[in-house]
């Protein structure tokens, strides 16, 4: 059986993702399993995802996904080589995943890996720093120093799919993942545009949708089983979570940090420390903080990861190691045997239930700890945090799914798009 990798966020789940899911079986055979490696409760944008990483991973094994991993929150709050970096390494560590799909704008997966191993040459790695002296952002350094050897290539970094992409690639090449790669081409609206196209909308939209409190417009553009997911959390008081709900816990975080200890943050360096720390003092508001901090060279993303990183007690030093474990959020029918193949093959422990972590080396059993309580911490981003038990994270299970891997129903007025 094949069983193909996928890292991602699904926040939320739609129906992109869905069409992505039946492209890889399509692709790879009916019977594949598809395994996610999924960020938990806070994504790579530098925000808490808006809705739990259980309901997301509830709706990913409702739509065609068979067996959901977390990425804790230390590495989803990464760059995207270190997001990239981890998420292929949980996936190896299980040690049965054959295939590894991603969606990208330019599908030619040759050219993709032409540049990952360029970006891993010395000499690139060099000519970057050349270029960064220059006062520019590290992706526009990246693509200059790649300019030097192959002009047209390089500008495929301009695209975020196409980035993330590369980054899966070197991340294989790196750590030796014996993956077969599919880079697959990406449909609908570009990454932060506005608009359906061709029967899609991008998740940035949606968020904007629940942000600005459409929800009944946001859940007419899902597939049915996230629909009904997302009503139901949001009807608990348990969606949509939204940044600027958390602004007053965060920023009485923010506020006691001395630019010392924001040196320790996973993204500081070259003094941008005392640049956050002087924005965080004249703010009452993350995003203000990262706006005042923002410049050509600082992205608004990093800084919103700094400040986050900051609040949920994530240092630099802890984002550098590997994640020392697997969790599980949710499985199917199909993925109880990729689970049970799992079990023989897995590098690294995989807890099933949260009174597992107990077995853990000690290491591991801190990180863990140190997960659930960030992810009480969610709830604080909620329109109802007391909808969260004290002690959700210590009994929650992960979710069964026994219905069909691809429900009759998931595709609607959609179902003869190819």
């Amino acid at each position: 059986m094949k069983i193909c990798g996928v890292v991602a966020e699904y926040n939320p789940f739609h129906r992109g993702h869905a069409f992505q899911l039946r492209q890889i079986r399509r692709l790879l055979g009916p019977d594949t399993a598809i395994v996610c490696c999924m960020s938990g409760d806070y994504v790579q944008r530098g925000e808490p995802a808006v809705i739990s990483k259980w309901a997301r991973a509830e709706s990913a094994v409702r739509c065609g996904a068979d067996l959901v991993v977390e990425l804790p929150s230390p590495w989803s709050l990464q760059s995207a080589e270190g997001f990239a970096r981890a998420s292929v390494g949980l996936l190896s560590a299980l040690g049965c995943v054959t295939d590894l799909a991603f969606g990208a704008e330019c599908p030619e997966i040759g050219r993709l890996r032409r540049l990952a191993a360029l970006l891993l040459e010395h000499e690139t790695a060099a000519a970057t720093l050349l270029e960064l002296r220059q006062g520019i952002p590290y992706a526009a350094a990246r693509e200059r120093a790649l300019h030097q050897q192959v002009r047209q290539e390089a500008a495929l970094l301009r695209q975020p799919n196409n980035i993330l992409a590369v980054e899966y690639c070197k991340a294989v090449k790196t750590l030796g993942s014996p993956f077969q790669l599919h880079a697959l081409p990406r449909r609908g609206p570009g990454h932060d545009q506005q608009g359906e196209r061709e029967g899609f909308c991008s998740a940035s939209q949606l968020r904007a949708m629940l942000a600005e409190g459409k929800l009944e417009q946001a859940l007419a553009l899902l597939p049915p089983e996230s629909r009904r997911i997302l009503a139901r959390e949001a009807a608990a008081g348990r969606a949509p979570a939204l940044a600027r709900q958390g602004d007053r816990a965060a920023m009485a975080r923010l506020w006691r940090m001395p630019p010392a200890e924001l040196a320790g943050l996973p993204g500081a360096a070259e003094g941008l420390e005392n640049r956050l720390y002087q924005a965080i003092q004249q703010s009452h508001t993350v995003m203000e903080a990262c706006d005042r901090a923002k410049t050509k060279r600082y992205a608004h993303s990093r800084l919103r990861r700094m400040a986050l990183c900051a609040f949920l007690d994530i240092s630099a030093g802890e984002a550098a190691a590997p994640p020392p474990y697997l969790n599980l959020l949710a499985f199917s029918q199909r993925g109880r045997a990729v689970l049970a193949q799992c079990r023989k093959t897995a590098a690294l422990p995989l807890i099933t239930k949260p009174a597992h972590s107990r077995k853990l080396p000690p290491e591991a059993q801190a990180a863990f700890e140190r997960e659930v309580l960030r992810s009480r911490l969610h709830s604080l981003y909620l329109p109802a945090p007391a909808s969260c038990a004290p002690h959700a994270q210590w009994t929650a299970r992960p979710f069964f799914w026994s219905g069909p891997a691809e429900p009759e129903e998931l595709w609607g007025p959609e179902k003869e798009l190819p």
